[in-house]
C-alpha cells in the first residue's frame, strides 16, 4: 500500500480559524470574544483540530494558553492557508477589471445627466470601464445594429411599439439672451445637419407658416449651434436641457410650436448582461426623476 491509498484526516479551515484566534488572543476566551463565538465551542473547535493532526498545540495555564513546539510549527501554515482562502473570496466576489461596456448618449445630456450617471455605476460596478461615445443620437441605432454600442439613449423620429420611452424632452425655439432675431426677416436659422431628422422637421415648420428665413449656421452638435444661437448670429432649435443663461427660450407665439422628443433607452442583446442591466436601471431611474413636461 502506497501513502497515496492511506487516508488522511482533512483540515478544516474553520478550526485553523479558531485555532489563530486562541493562538492571537492568548487565550480560548479572547478568541472566542474575536469570532463573535462561546467559549465552549471555541474550545471544542481546538481539541478537534489537536486530535485531527495528532498533537497538543496548546500548553493550558490560569492565565490562558500559549503555543506548544508543534503549535509554532502549525502557526504559520494556518495564516497561510486562512489568507489563501480569504483572498480567493474577495477575487470571486471583486468585478472583472476588464469588463466593459459601451454607453451611447447625447451630447446634450453629457454635462448635465451624464456625471450623475458614471457616479452611480461607478458605485455600482467598482473596476468596470465604460466607454462612452456622446453626440448626435441619430448615429446611435445605427451603431447598435454594427455591435459598436451596447445601450443607446436616443430620440428617434417615430417610437415604435418596441421602443421603451424613459422621458419626454421639449425642443424649443432658442434665441441668444443679448439679442433679439427672432423678428428679423429673413429670419436667421441655425440648424443640425442633414443627418439629423429635426432639420426637415423644422424646416417643413417654417414653410409651412410662411415665414421668410435663411439658414446661415449649420452643425452636427449642439454645442455648435448653442454657440451661434448664444453670439447672436442665429435663432435655432435645442432640447430644453440644453438651455443655458446665454440662450433664452423664444415665446411660443413668435414661431411655430415643435412639440417634444420621445428619449429611447435601446440595449443590444449582445450587450454584457451584468453591466448593462446595472446601467440601464441607473440611466432609466436618472431620466425618470427629471422634470415631466407639462
Amino acid at each position: 500500500m502506497s501513502q497515496n491509498d492511506i487516508l488522511v484526516p482533512q483540515l478544516d479551515s474553520d478550526l485553523l480559524r479558531s485555532f489563530l484566534a486562541v493562538a492571537n488572543a492568548g487565550s480560548v476566551s479572547g478568541g472566542a470574544a474575536r469570532l463573535l463565538r462561546t467559549q465552549s465551542a471555541v474550545s471544542l473547535q481546538v481539541q478537534k483540530l489537536e486530535e485531527i493532526v495528532g498533537q497538543r498545540l496548546f500548553d493550558r495555564h490560569g492565565r490562558g494558553v500559549s503555543l506548544t513546539a508543534r503549535g509554532e510549527q502549525l502557526l504559520p501554515i494556518a495564516r497561510q492557508v486562512v489568507e489563501v482562502l480569504d483572498q480567493a473570496v474577495i477575487a470571486m466576489r471583486a468585478p472583472d477589471n476588464k469588463a466593459e461596456i459601451r454607453l451611447g448618449i447625447p451630447e446634450e445630456y453629457s454635462d448635465t445627466l451624464l456625471p450623475a450617471i458614471l457616479a452611480d455605476f461607478s458605485q455600482e460596478q467598482p473596476g468596470a470601464r465604460i466607454l462612452l461615445r456622446c453626440g448626435s443620437s441619430v448615429e446611435f441605432p445605427a451603431a447598435l445594429a454594427a455591435d459598436d454600442l451596447d445601450i443607446a439613449l436616443h430620440a428617434p423620429e417615430n417610437v415604435t411599439a418596441d421602443d421603451i420611452v424613459v422621458h419626454r424632452e421639449a425642443a424649443i425655439w432658442a434665441g441668444s439672451a443679448f439679442h433679439e432675431l427672432e423678428h428679423r426677416r429673413p429670419l436667421p436659422v441655425a440648424l443640425f445637419d442633414r443627418t439629423c431628422w429635426w432639420r426637415e422637421r423644422c424646416i417643413d415648420l417654417l414653410q409651412k407658416a410662411d415665414l421668410d428665413y435663411e439658414i446661415v449656421c449649420t452643425s452636427e452638435s449642439v454645442a455648435g449651434i448653442r454657440a451661434a444661437i448664444s453670439a447672436g448670429f442665429a435663432v435655432g432649435v435645442l432640447p430644453q436641457c440644453a438651455i443655458t443663461d446665454r440662450v433664452r427660450q423664444l415665446p411660443d407665439a413668435t414661431l411655430p410650436r415643435l412639440g417634444d422628443t420621445a428619449l429611447v433607452l435601446t440595449c443590444s442583446p449582445a450587450a454584457p448582461l451584468r453591466l448593462a442591466d446595472s446601467l440601464t436601471a441607473i440611466v432609466t431611474k436618472k431620466l425618470r426623476a427629471l422634470k415631466p413636461l407639462a
